[in-house]
């Protein structure tokens, strides 16, 4: 079990990267011996609920034979800086994706929706889920890290805030690394009085048939939105779909973290209603594989 700092604001994710912007990095590409065979029965599953101003949750299932192996979600409507997809996760048995939408304290008068998206699969080889939660935190962030069973890689990525009764911390990565995966959060602008842990789950595999790691960033500035796309290589399409802020210190929420078509993963973010001067932006990760 890992945990991140308590007392200070988290810095771990630029360093986790050397600091500097990636455009287009394609990382832990897996070299393969003999005959490469496509995952099969692969598709990516939408839905979209009501449109009030309830917090709600959302689940796409996957077809029949077919397991979840990724999935993200997006928030439409209104004050989409104020609702937060607080608990990103795959539902135990593998059959749907999950994601659950909450206001911050300040409320919303207008009404928004979860879409919930799901990437199945016929389970290829190896298939496991693994979860875990990080120590209560007493601090402003707090962050951790899963990791998977040797020998197998991390392909989703499910993460959760958890202890607050609404969005008054914010789930702000969802980091898909090689054999673990990272989930971090940090309480919003006004803080939050209570204690709350992170919990964090990792789909796992053997290593997939071509599999490549795509990650993209958008460029640091202090516009209130910003979104970015993470698109797989000719001949792999999207198997495993993560987003984190950088910077964002509590005060932008993830509003999309998704697969938008079966090559290109959109992570995009907005800042809450009183703004953020500082500079921050997003960053999309895509699993890609034959």
């Amino acid at each position: 079990m890992r945990e991140g700092s308590n007392g200070t604001r988290w810095s771990r994710r630029m360093a986790a990267v050397g600091g500097g912007a990636l455009s287009a990095l394609v990382l832990g590409q897996v070299a393969l011996t003999g005959p490469v065979a496509a995952v099969p029965g692969l598709s990516i599953k939408t839905t979209t609920g009501p449109s009030n101003s309830a917090a709600k949750s959302q689940n796409a299932t996957c077809p029949a034979g077919t397991k979840v192996i990724g999935g993200g979600g997006a928030i439409t409507g209104s004050g989409l800086g104020q609702v937060g997809m607080d608990i990103m996760v795959p539902l135990v048995g593998g059959d749907a994706y999950s994601v659950t939408g909450r206001e911050d304290e300040n409320g919303v008068a207008g009404n928004w929706a979860v879409t919930a998206n799901a990437v199945c699969a016929t389970p290829p080889p190896g298939l496991v889920t693994v979860s875990g939660s990080s120590a209560p935190s007493f601090g402003t962030s707090n962050w951790f890290e899963k990791s998977c069973p040797a020998g197998k890689h991390a392909i989703g990525v499910g993460g959760a805030v958890v202890g607050a009764s609404n969005s008054e911390v914010v789930l702000e990565d969802l980091r898909i690394n090689q054999s673990s995966v990272v989930v971090a959060g940090a309480e919003d602008g006004t803080g939050f009085a209570g204690t709350w842990w992170l919990d964090a789950t990792a789909i796992c595999a053997d290593p997939l048939p071509g599999e490549q790691r795509v990650i993209d960033d958008s460029t640091y500035s202090s516009a209130d939105t910003q979104s970015v796309t993470a698109d797989c290589p000719p001949g792999t399409r999207v198997h495993g779909v993560g987003g984190e802020i950088l910077g964002g210190d509590g005060q932008v929420r993830l509003t999309e973290m998704r697969a938008t078509s079966s090559t290109t993963v959109t992570v995009r973010a907005m800042e809450d209603e009183d703004g953020f001067s500082s500079n921050w932006k997003v960053r999309a990760y895509a699993v890609c594989a034959n």
